[in-house]
């Protein structure tokens, strides 16, 4: 098996499993496209990259079997008047082994052709590994003709886009169609047919107008190429464009390279790599406007306040949650934050999954009476030690003044003991600054620690009722997104080797 057919059993396999993921968050629409598209892209692994499927599509009345039958040098295709004239895929085949591949397309077996069965298949010998389609008119009235269209454009590896003079600018081709395949423009060719209606002197307008209507679709590098299937002109040049497809063999794994990364940024579409699905980062710095909101930094201040004057005589204050009116509005503008990038399906089942209103107030109402207040005395901080530093000194004040007065003691030793006075009160005042200052560092202490544990305890409430109901989701939309980057990722590394 070759690197690159790995790899696409490997895009493949990602997106399947990211369509597992998010079955239930996905648009219908989308997972009904890609699981169509991803079947069909495995089939074609399967059946190889060694044919070159060429499908010409085009509106009534375009000239596409005219066009098939210039190419093929056949008159194979139906034509005429009638509108709509192919109503069955037709094909003709430069190969012998194409039998199991145009099964698979759905190609009836009446409307085959094979050049190696003519007599001059040496003749087209560069053509070889080429299957050419001739679609049914995709605006056909017959909507079942239209149903044929859609189901083989994704199976092609080359899609050339008949458009003529009169309706080169159909609203049903470019909405419905050429628009929604901006990612698959190096597999397609545009052609304008019918220049033979054309006056010389119009042609140049008429390919100019056309190239302005396909870079309105954002198609712009495509290259309008002007052909008569009826005179002939420009068809060897179309051929020659063929031959050098078939000759680069790589078309059908462009193709199919081209498909799969569509459908990677479909699917990042419906998972954008934007949307942030961790849950710790969901709700990082959430808890503070619960914390603010139940007037927990007032009780945080009276704690430090009440500490550093040593007052605990009054019983502790109360850490309370927000009610649940306050709770149920920030709720509510949480969820409008982390679903705003979110496409509608995973934004409501974020907010049918996410922890109700009346939950989350009860849990945050449990965590704050679980909160220990810190109060009472802090240790190291007793008035002992600086009550007996001022006795002491009121005591040697005594005896100097009574020593001075009573001349009980000479003059010196009266000098030492009021010294002795001055520096007992110096050490009093120097031990209760050092008490205030314990205090007031402990206060300090108190109050971020007790706003710290606020700040747990609410952003674990928060976690385990707002946000764990929602993991299953966020790892699906993580899922998808994943995937998506990864396939597009892996092209874009494949395209620079």
């Amino acid at each position: 098996m070759s690197t690159q057919t790995q790899r696409f059993l490997t895009d493949v396999a990602e997106l399947e499993t990211a369509l597992v993921h998010g079955q239930k968050y996905l648009d219908p629409h989308v997972v009904t496209q890609m699981e169509q598209i991803l079947i069909s892209a495995r089939k074609r692994i399967s059946l190889g990259v060694n044919h070159t499927v060429v499908a010409l599509a085009g509106g009534t009345g375009s000239g596409k079997s005219s066009t098939f039958n210039a190419i093929s040098g056949l008159d194979f295709a139906d034509v005429g008047v009638r509108r709509p004239t192919t109503a069955r895929v037709a094909s003709c085949t430069w190969s012998s082994d194409a039998k199991e591949l145009l099964d698979w397309i759905g190609v009836d077996l009446d409307r085959r052709i094979s050049r190696d069965t003519a007599l001059d298949g040496e003749e087209e010998k560069a053509l070889r590994g080429l299957i050419l389609l001739d679609l049914p008119d995709h605006d056909s009235v017959a909507l079942h003709h239209k149903e044929i269209v859609d189901k083989a454009l994704p199976l092609v590896d080359v899609l050339i886009w008949i458009l003529d003079p009169q309706k080169y600018a159909d609203q049903a081709l470019h909405a419905g169609y050429l628009q929604q395949m901006v990612d698959a423009q190096a597999s397609m060719i545009v052609v304008l047919n019918q220049m033979d209606t054309v006056g010389e002197r119009e042609k140049t307008t008429l390919i100019s107008d056309v190239q302005k209507v396909l870079g309105r679709d954002g198609l712009g590098s495509l290259t309008v190429r002007p052909i008569s299937a009826r005179t002939h002109e420009g068809i060897p040049e179309l051929k020659a464009e063929l031959q050098a497809a078939v000759e680069r063999q790589s078309m059908a794994s462009r193709r199919l390279g081209d498909e799969l990364i569509r459908m990677a940024k479909l699917l990042e579409s419906q998972a954008p790599i934007s949307v942030e699905t961790n849950p710790k980062t969901l709700i990082e710095n959430e808890s503070q406007r619960y914390f603010v909101a139940g007037g927990v930094p007032a009780v945080c201040d009276e704690v430090s306040e009440r500490t550093a004057r040593a007052d605990s005589v009054a019983n502790p204050p109360t850490v309370r949650a927000p009610n649940e009116s306050t709770v149920s509005g920030a709720r509510s503008r949480w969820l409008d934050r982390v679903t705003q990038n979110m496409t509608p399906l995973f934004a409501v089942a974020m907010r049918e999954h996410a922890g109700s209103a009346s939950n989350l107030t009860e849990a945050l109402n449990e965590a704050a009476s679980n909160i220990v207040v810190p109060w009472g005395q802090v240790p190291g901080t007793s008035r002992t030690p600086e009550v007996l530093s001022f006795a002491v000194a009121a005591l040697l004040a005594v005896l100097a003044v009574f020593g001075f007065a009573s001349s009980t003691f000479t003059i010196p030793i009266n000098i030492v003991i009021g010294l002795g006075a001055i520096v007992c009160i110096g050490v009093g005042f120097l031990l209760r600054s050092q008490r205030h200052a314990k205090l007031r560092r402990a206060g300090r202490t108190r109050s971020e620690n007790m706003r710290q544990d606020v700040h747990d305890a609410f952003e674990s409430t928060l976690s385990s009722v707002l946000v764990e109901p929602l993991k299953p989701i966020l790892e699906a939309h993580n899922a998808i997104s994943s995937a998506a980057i990864k396939v597009i990722s892996r092209s874009q590394s494949a395209s620079k080797n």
